[in-house]
């Protein structure tokens, strides 16, 4: 983008024009330039020399007149600040989390594809993991590398931890990855196919530390209502599966995500836990900020060096050759 500083000195380059003109169609005319006033020339040559001259003088005016006018080229740039959220995944990995009906997977399975994903929308956020059975602990701490997360979250597997659900304790977890965040809204998002049942902590307890830190707290109920298979162990007859009963405690979930100021979700098959982490998404938007602004470069220096040198050319061939022109 071209533009010029001081635009109003190019208003000169009008009556340059018709100087132009009215010099070019009478030659002959006085024109200021002293090193030709009383030299006598050829007619011809005359005519040829004062035509040189007159494009010569022009056009370093008009050099001069657009370096007045200061040419100044723009390169526009856009600066985005973004105010990102910071957000915990608590996962359940219990041994329940087996079960195969997200078919054709187990629900640990869609659950982490399904995070993946949710993890990649993300851009400018921090994100971290939790994971939770029997006891908790951070798989991953807050870190805009999204990569390393989900790194992680691939290799999270059933019986990395002691079978049970602390879901208090998963909680006070996530907590306390954020008890540092300077975020302006943070928020855990919890995944369980259970109930309460190990760990330190109540999820009272939890619910407590998660609404003194401001953290708004988003919980997942995994898990078709009823029976559910899980695979119990492989022989030479093929895997043999046992019956589990549906032990989800909602009305913990849903007070958890009332008292913070999150939402209850249920998740009964793959394409509804797709639909709830976008949903989560869609909630909870990073805040953008986009500037644009504009560095200009100055031209006028050719311009001006380039007028100059003209001028001083026809005042140097004025004064020298052409003096001898017969």
């Amino acid at each position: 983008m071209i533009r010029f500083a001081h635009p109003l000195f190019l208003l000169f380059i009008v009556p340059l024009i018709v100087i132009a003109y009215l010099r070019w169609k009478h030659p002959d005319a006085p024109m200021r330039f002293p090193s030709f006033k009383n030299f006598p020339v050829h007619k011809r040559g005359h005519l040829r020399i004062d035509r040189f001259f007159i494009i010569l003088k022009l056009l370093a005016v008009f050099l001069l007149i657009t370096a007045l006018a200061r040419p100044q080229k723009g390169l526009t740039k856009t600066e985005i600040t973004s105010y990102g959220i910071d957000i915990v995944i608590a996962l359940d990995i219990s041994g329940s989390m087996k079960a195969i009906d997200f078919k054709p997977k187990n629900r640990l399975y869609v659950a982490k594809e399904v995070a993946e994903n949710f993890i990649n929308e993300r851009k400018t956020d921090r994100i971290g993991l939790v994971l939770f059975a029997r006891y908790a602990y951070t798989q991953c701490p807050l870190t805009t590398d999204h990569g390393v997360v989900i790194d992680l979250l691939r290799k999270a597997k059933i019986g990395m931890i002691e079978d049970g659900t602390a879901i208090g304790l998963g909680l006070a977890q996530a907590c306390d990855r954020l008890k540092n965040s300077r975020a302006k809204s943070k928020v855990v998002i919890l995944l369980t196919d259970g109930r309460n049942n190990a760990g330190e902590i109540a999820p009272e307890v939890a619910i407590k530390i998660a609404k003194t830190l401001g953290i708004k707290v988003y919980t997942i109920g995994a898990g078709k209502p009823g029976e559910a298979l899980i695979p119990a162990q492989s022989s030479l007859w093929g895997t043999r599966y046992v019956r589990i009963e549906d032990e989800l405690d909602e009305d913990l979930l849903r007070k958890i995500a009332a008292e913070t100021g999150g939402r209850y979700f249920r998740a009964k098959d793959p394409e509804g836990l797709a639909k709830i982490f976008d949903l989560i998404n869609k909630m909870e938007k990073s805040k953008i900020k986009v500037h644009k602004y504009t560095n200009y470069r100055e031209l006028f220096r050719p311009f001006l060096l380039l007028g100059l040198l003209l001028l001083l050319t026809g005042i140097t061939l004025a004064n020298t050759r052409f003096l001898k022109f017969p």
